[in-house]
């Protein structure tokens, strides 16, 4: 079972265990739909290649250093301006926190994707967000222009375009990069 998978599971409650679908007696592999577990509004689950998979609520980003950051992208309409407050991803996520190795500057191998309640994903680079190398200013934003958001939101300034920006965040699967 994949890591993410498992991590996922682990933080969902157990209900209807067991299929009557079985599998053809061909050998086959049964098509099967997967319906995202969502975990309830203002929880962010934190799973993938992380020391501790864990989940983060609204109350506990409230607890930590927030930033606030001014924004602004283009979409279709024209150019958005906002003022984001919330926690920094890099805080979130140390580089401690990561499953490295004991390798030069391994924390550069790492990504994280974002994932909203919708499936929308989009991912960012460990070394965006590292203090010791891009350093940038990526949010998982719980305010926006002063008002509280129903679901974290992934920010990530500087980008040309919003497409980076994941509303209703639900989860953070950080992945280690390998080539195939």
């Amino acid at each position: 079972m994949p890591l993410a998978v498992a991590a996922i599971l682990a933080f969902a409650p157990v209900s209807g265990c067991g299929s009557s679908t079985s599998a053809p007696r061909t050998g086959a592999a049964v098509p099967t739909s997967r319906t995202p577990l969502l975990p309830p509004p203002g929880t962010v689950l934190l799973t993938g290649a992380v020391r501790q998979p864990s989940q983060i609520t609204v109350d506990q980003l409230h607890q930590m250093p927030l930033h606030t950051v001014e924004v602004s992208f283009q979409n279709d309409k024209g150019t958005e301006h906002h003022t984001e407050v919330g926690v920094p991803l890099a805080q979130l996520i140390p580089s401690s926190g990561l499953a490295t190795r004991d390798k030069k500057s391994d924390l550069l191998s790492f990504a994280i994707l974002g994932v909203g309640a919708d499936g929308y994903q989009a991912a960012v680079s460990y070394g965006e967000i590292s203090p010791d190398f891009a350093n940038k200013d990526v949010l998982v934003a719980i305010t926006e222009d002063g008002k509280p958001l129903n679901r974290p939101r992934l920010v990530v300034p500087g980008d040309v375009k919003g497409g980076r920006y994941v509303i209703n965040l639900t989860e953070l699967h950080v992945s280690r990069l390998t080539p195939a």
